[in-house]
């Protein structure tokens, strides 16, 4: 292994904890969050994955309180007040240059890798978030002024999580959720300390 290909067992385990404290997180408290903060996650958000390598995909920050709040009106889903908000979009011009499959379906996956990241590396930060779908396509696009050619695919909130956060929901006792090699077979791993 390479000295960049190195991990040490300290970030492994960050990692893991970060993913372990993940979760929709829709209430907030109001402190804004800084502009360097903020492009640490747009950072985060650039190093997804693309289908085929593709540049097709960009980030709106909104970070403007009135637009924020003009953005929530026309979302259904978009509870709490969070400080900031991160749209992963999509050029459609470059998409289409890659084929139809980028344009329909998998631009949408690779938005999800983004989110991800951006929810991974808030959590990182002490910041708290969720994915956001559910608002006027037509709407948003107005307010951020994208292009005909342009369209969002996800939103993902991004604040500070108020103290009295809702907890996240626990996985039903006994539901089996990982399965190996076909479906009911649950998936068990012996012990060893690993």
């Amino acid at each position: 292994m390479t000295e960049r290909q190195t991990v040490s067992s300290s970030q492994v385990s960050s990692i893991f904890d970060i993913m372990r404290k993940r979760h929709a997180c829709r209430q907030f408290d109001s402190r804004p969050v800084p502009p360097g903060i903020l492009d640490k996650l747009v950072y985060a958000a650039h190093r997804a994955p693309t289908a085929g390598n593709a540049p097709y995909r960009f980030v709106v920050v909104v970070n403007d309180q009135t637009l924020l709040r003009m953005v929530r009106l026309v979302s259904p889903g978009f509870f709490g007040d969070c400080s900031a908000g991160i749209f992963i979009c999509t050029d459609l011009d470059v998409a289409k240059e890659s084929g139809s499959d980028v344009l329909n379906e998998i631009a949408h996956i690779d938005a999800g890798a983004a989110a991800e990241n951006v929810l991974l590396a808030a959590y990182s930060l002490g910041l708290a978030g969720s994915f956001i779908r559910s608002y006027s396509e037509s709407a948003v696009s107005k307010l951020l002024r994208l292009p005909d050619s342009c369209r969002t695919e996800l939103l993902v909130s991004i604040g500070y999580p108020a103290k009295d956060e809702q907890k996240p929901l626990k996985k039903r006792k006994g539901a089996t959720i990982t399965y190996a090699d076909r479906f009911g077979r649950p998936w068990t791993v012996p012990r060893s300390g690993d």
